[in-house]
């Protein structure tokens, strides 16, 4: 049955070549990874779900890798029903005025009990890390989307923050600074997909790009792989729409709106890579434009624990990214 499985895989990825992830050495495991690059020398950084935040760093993006340890040691001071604070999921970062801030989710799986937090460091390095708590978005059982999967953003003079969901889509809410949402910011829905079978839409990343705004999310099932495969097509794979103003009117190549089941695919399950998600994008000071994201190896194991990291150079065609 398994060999039945790959085979419907490798003959959905025969029609579209997509390329391998970069060279990867050292420590190469990640899931949900945050990414950045420092402003001083360009060492990166690399941020990942679980514990507290894991840090690993490098000198050149191939590695070699090293596991550093976590930003928030001793846990998060946000708290939610049901949530570990522990157990901190999908770290994001940007650079604002000679600081770094990651922000953090606390939850528990399968529910919309969530907040996202925020961190603050000058060097991103191990041990440099405050915790500032809360920053105002969160949800509950009753609410629309899941906070989940931040995203940070400058567009003009304003700055918001994307996240969701595996409900109701992706989500957009203005932000007062870098440590909380304004307090009268309406949700503005950016992307949703009805369909049944691939309506689970998370891990928004909002990227500026030669006059649009590109919207990254992540689309299908995610999971333990190597417990419950979902059906081929279903799993993981990042998708792409655009806007002329960052806010909202999301489209995708065929000009069907993010919030009506619109979305183009940018990378998905092919060779041995399976289910790459759970990305994001970073101007290289060398590369231009990189798609970060997390992938199971399908030659290896496929436990969330076993996730890898990997990346590709972007470039556009016709105003649209490809690997």
């Amino acid at each position: 049955m398994l060999a039945a499985f790959w085979s419907l895989l490798a003959i959905a990825g025969a029609a579209s070549a997509y390329s391998n992830p970069g060279p990867c050495t050292g420590n190469c495991l990640a899931h949900d990874p945050g990414f950045y690059q420092r402003k001083s020398d360009g060492k990166y950084f690399r941020f990942s779900t679980g514990g507290g935040i894991t840090v690993t760093s490098a000198d050149h993006l191939q590695g070699p890798w090293t596991y550093d340890g976590y930003v928030l040691p001793d846990g998060a001071s946000v708290t939610t029903v049901g949530g570990n604070s522990s157990n901190l999921w999908a770290p994001d970062v940007h650079y604002d005025d000679g600081k770094y801030y990651l922000y953090y989710v606390v939850s528990g799986l399968g529910s919309r009990n969530s907040s996202i937090g925020v961190a603050v460091s000058d060097t991103m390095e191990v041990g440099s890390w405050t915790d500032h708590g809360a920053i105002g978005v969160e949800t509950n059982s009753s609410s629309s989307y899941n906070a989940i999967d931040p995203n940070w953003i400058t567009i003009g003079d304003k700055a918001y923050l994307n996240y969701g969901s595996y409900w109701q889509g992706l989500a957009q809410v203005e932000m007062k600074d870098s440590l909380s949402k304004l307090s009268s910011s309406p949700i503005t829905n950016t992307e949703h997909n009805s369909t049944a079978s691939i309506h689970f839409q998370e891990a928004p990343f909002e990227f500026e790009h030669d006059g649009y705004y590109y919207l990254f999310f992540s689309s299908g099932k995610a999971g333990s792989y190597d417990t419950n495969f979902p059906a081929p097509g279903n799993e993981y794979k990042i998708m792409v729409c655009r806007s002329e103003t960052g806010t909202g009117d999301f489209v995708d190549k065929n000009g069907v709106a993010c919030t009506k089941n619109g979305g183009s695919i940018v990378l998905q399950t092919h060779g041995d890579v399976y289910a790459p998600g759970g990305q994001g994008v970073f101007n290289d000071t060398k590369l231009g434009p990189v798609l970060y994201y997390h992938y199971a190896n399908r030659t290896g194991s496929l436990a969330v624990k076993d996730f890898q990291f990997g990346y590709n150079r972007l470039s556009w065609t016709g105003g649209w990214p490809s690997v």
